[in-house]
């Protein structure tokens, strides 16, 4: 969320309760709407179900198909996200919007480019059909392309404009499913079309969002520009990858266990660890609010001072002090974060099992066992990523890398360990990696903590080297086709 940051602390400059109330309006309709009204896309999809009165298998068809193209797409945009999130902040904090449109269509032609290529093959090869694979590799495309959006729409503080461009892609994926119902075409394609036109629209009132706002005028010189960013930080792109395998892994891993179902060819679904998987997830809202309204706003304000210590010519004595005001102000933010996700996740679990077991959803003791489990992961997962996102302040990108690496990993085979024992156990080893990667990024955090000053000074070369790796040569000869192709159109124009 590249934006909300810069956004939040320009909204709070006056210092008034009213200011605040803004900014916690802000960061929530940035982190709950695209997710509430993403939710709600999903329930125009399942009215439409209802009203076609879909057969069971239908029904989980369209379901595997919509799970498999949200996880694949988050999977690539988890690569892409955090490195283009970083240039965006980046031009932000320059001042500097004149790249962000040309940016924005360059980030989109390279992760439609990737994505639809790597999903096609497996469409191909996943034994669903010429036109439910077409139907689910399109689906996949407009979910990339709106992910991507998404790391520009949060620049903006057109809160409505953004609440408008779901509401459209309600309206579409309601209204062309339905459409498409009438004209015949069979349950599952008809709202999966109309799932792909809703996301169409999403994408298209994204993009004119964007132009309302950023400089108009494209330099194709500049169109690629991002891709140098990951030479210089590869390791946040494979954090944000690692990020999603340890989130995805233990999912797909719980597929191929006994509570899986195969619905077609490759496309498999957990009906009830899916859905108390998500339900658990929403636990995490309460630490993402808490993070960008309270450390993005209080702990950037000493960080900047701190930071501007060093130009302002400060004694030692002086630095030492902004440097104990800024780990104070981080500290508490942490816990205070950490004690409102504690919180949030007891109440979910006491209240929110009482809740489900009343809805007519078929839950049990062991489903409502997942629950609880996958609460506290989650609650877990929430805390540990926060003190993630907030090492990086003082550049601790190769911990993150290291970090996410090991909660991957220890998820990914902790899950598999657990699959060979009772199922009850379902969700053990997501918990425990998530242990480990809290764990993990609370020592980075304490270690940090202690050396502030040499993250600051000690690890910066005495000379800067100019760095020409494999994505600076990739920008600078793709922007150059750029330049050669729309010139090429404009000079035949002429003609």
């Amino acid at each position: 969320m590249a934006g909300i940051g810069f956004a939040i602390n320009k909204i709070v400059k006056d210092q008034s309760y009213k200011s605040k109330v803004r900014a916690f309006s802000y960061a929530s309709i940035v982190t709950l709407v695209p997710l509430i009204l993403g939710e709600l896309v999903l329930v125009a999809a399942y009215l439409l179900t209802a009203i076609a009165n879909f057969h069971i298998t239908d029904r989980n068809l369209m379901v595997a198909i919509l799970t498999y193209g949200i996880l694949a797409s988050m999977l690539v945009n988890g690569i892409t996200a955090p490195v283009v999130s970083r240039f965006v902040s980046d031009r932000l904090f320059h001042k500097d919007l004149s790249l962000l449109l040309a940016t924005y269509w360059g980030s989109q032609g390279v992760v439609l480019a990737i994505g639809a290529s790597l999903y096609g093959l497996f469409i191909i090869v996943s034994g669903l059909g010429i036109l439910y694979g077409l139907l689910a590799w399109l689906l996949f495309c407009q979910l990339l392309l709106s992910w991507n959006a998404m790391n520009y729409l949060t620049v903006l503080q057109d809160y409505i404009g953004i609440i408008k461009a779901f509401g459209v892609t309600i309206v579409l994926t309601f209204v062309m499913g339905g459409l498409f119902l009438i004209l015949g075409l069979t349950p599952v394609a008809a709202v999966i079309s109309g799932l792909v036109m809703g996301y169409a629209g999403f994408n298209v009132q994204s993009t004119l969002l964007l132009y309302h706002h950023f400089p108009r005028t494209i330099d194709w010189h500049h169109l690629f520009d991002f891709l140098a960013y990951f030479d210089d930080f590869w390791q946040l792109a494979w954090s944000g990858f690692l990020t999603q395998v340890g989130l995805i892994g233990h999912i797909i891993i719980i597929w191929f266990s006994p509570i899986g179902q195969r619905v077609k060819g490759l496309f498999f679904i957990a009906p009830y660890y899916d859905l108390t998987l998500f339900l658990a997830s929403l636990t995490m809202l309460a630490t993402t609010i808490s993070f960008i309204v309270s450390l993005e706003v209080d702990f950037y304000r000493s960080y900047r001072n701190y930071y501007t210590s060093f130009t302002r010519g400060a004694s030692l004595t002086q630095l030492r002090q902004a440097e104990k005001e800024m780990t104070g102000c981080l500290n508490r933010g942490l816990k205070k974060t950490v004690w409102i996700q504690l919180m949030v996740t007891m109440v979910m679990i006491s209240l929110g099992t009482v809740v489900l077991n009343a809805l007519p959803l078929g839950f049990n003791n062991t489903i409502s066992g997942y629950f609880r489990i996958l609460c506290v992961s989650y609650a877990i997962y929430g805390m540990a990523n926060v003190i993630n996102l907030s090492s990086q302040y003082f550049g601790n990108i190769a911990g993150s890398f290291k970090g996410t690496l090991v909660f991957a990993s220890v998820s990914t085979v902790a899950t598999l360990f657990f699959l060979l024992a009772n199922p009850v156990f379902f969700g053990f080893g997501f918990l425990i990696g998530n242990a480990v990667y809290f764990m993990m990024m609370w020592l980075q955090m304490e270690d940090l903590n202690h050396r502030v000053l040499y993250q600051f000074l000690g690890r910066l070369p005495l000379v800067e080297e100019e760095k020409d790796g494999f994505f600076h040569c990739l920008a600078q000869r793709l922007n150059q086709k750029a330049v050669q192709t729309f010139a090429h159109d404009r000079s035949n124009e002429r003609e």
